[in-house]
C-alpha cells in the first residue's frame, strides 16, 4: 500500500469495472512512494484491488495526466462515462477493457466551473454552474439559457465560490445549486432550474450539502447554524412548515 495515492481532490469507484479512481494524485514513480501532487493527473487502480497502484503488466492500475487547464475541478459519472471538469475543459474517461484500460478524450474547451461541487447529473443531461453562466451537456456542451443569469453572478462572492453545492430533487425536476450571496461567507441562497418546465426560480436558504432522495423518502440537506456552532440536518418537501415554523411564501 506505500504506493497508494497520498493526496486527491477526488475519488469515484467504477462500480462495474471495480477500480478506483482519483482525480488529482500524487504520480507513481519507482522507489519515490511520496511524489509531488500533480492537479492534472488521472490515477486508477488495478480492478477490484483497491491496494494495488503500481503499474505493471499482471495488472490495470495506470494513469493519465490531463494537458488543457490548470487543475481538475471534479468529476462526475453517467451512464456511458465519467466526466472530468477541469478549470477550462470538460473531459470524457471510458473504459475501454484494452491494455490502456481507460480512454480520454477532451470533449469542451474555454469553459468554466465555478467549484468542486457545482455539476450534478439528472435524465443523463450534465448540469454546471460555470464563473459568469450556466452550463448542460447531453452529447455536445450547450449553455442553458437562465432568465436570472444576472440576479445570481452579479451577487455571488466568489471568494467562497468552493463552497457551492448543486444537486437534484427530483420528485419536482428540479436541479439546485445553493451559494454566497453578497459578502456571506456560507452558502445563503439558492438557485433552482426546472429541467421539465425549463424555468428558474430562487430563494434564501443556508444549506451546506443536499442529497436528493432515490432511497428515502425525502431529499436532505445540511445547514451550519452559527450561533450556536451546531450542524443539522433537514428533510425538504416535508410537510408545509419552515422546521416547526409558518413557510415564508410568494409569488
Amino acid at each position: 500500500g506505500a504506493f497508494v495515492p497520498s493526496a486527491t481532490y477526488q475519488v469515484i469507484t467504477s462500480a462495474v469495472q471495480e477500480f478506483i479512481i482519483c482525480f488529482g494524485a500524487n504520480p507513481y514513480q519507482p522507489g519515490t512512494p511520496g511524489t509531488s501532487f500533480n492537479p492534472m493527473l488521472v490515477r486508477w487502480s488495478d480492478q477490484g484491488n483497491a491496494y494495488q497502484w503500481i503499474p505493471e503488466t499482471t495488472n490495470q492500475s495506470g494513469e493519465y495526466t490531463l494537458t488543457n487547464g490548470s487543475q481538475i475541478m471534479g468529476a462526475r459519472a453517467t451512464r456511458q462515462e465519467i466526466l472530468v471538469f477541469t478549470d477550462s475543459t470538460l473531459n470524457s474517461l471510458q473504459f475501454t477493457g484494452t491494455t490502456d484500460v481507460f480512454a480520454l478524450q477532451e470533449i469542451g474547451d474555454n469553459l468554466s466551473f465555478i467549484g468542486p461541487r457545482c455539476a450534478t447529473v439528472v435524465n443523463n443531461m450534465t448540469f454546471w454552474m460555470g464563473h459568469d453562466k450556466f452550463y448542460v451537456y447531453s452529447g455536445r456542451v450547450e449553455t442553458l439559457p437562465c432568465t436570472l443569469r444576472d440576479h445570481v453572478f452579479n451577487n455571488i462572492n466568489y471568494d467562497q465560490a468552493a463552497q457551492i453545492v448543486c444537486g437534484t430533487n427530483e420528485g419536482w425536476n428540479e436541479v439546485w445549486w445553493e451559494y454566497p450571496s453578497g459578502t456571506s461567507q456560507v452558502n445563503d441562497s439558492y438557485v433552482i432550474y426546472n429541467h421539465l418546465e425549463r424555468i428558474w426560480y430562487y430563494g434564501t436558504l443556508e444549506r451546506s450539502a443536499w442529497l436528493d432522495s432515490p432511497l428515502r423518502e425525502f431529499p436532505q440537506a445540511a445547514a451550519y447554524n452559527a450561533p450556536t456552532e451546531l450542524s443539522y440536518l433537514y428533510n425538504h418537501e416535508y410537510g408545509a412548515n419552515d422546521d416547526t415554523l409558518p413557510m415564508t411564501a410568494y409569488i
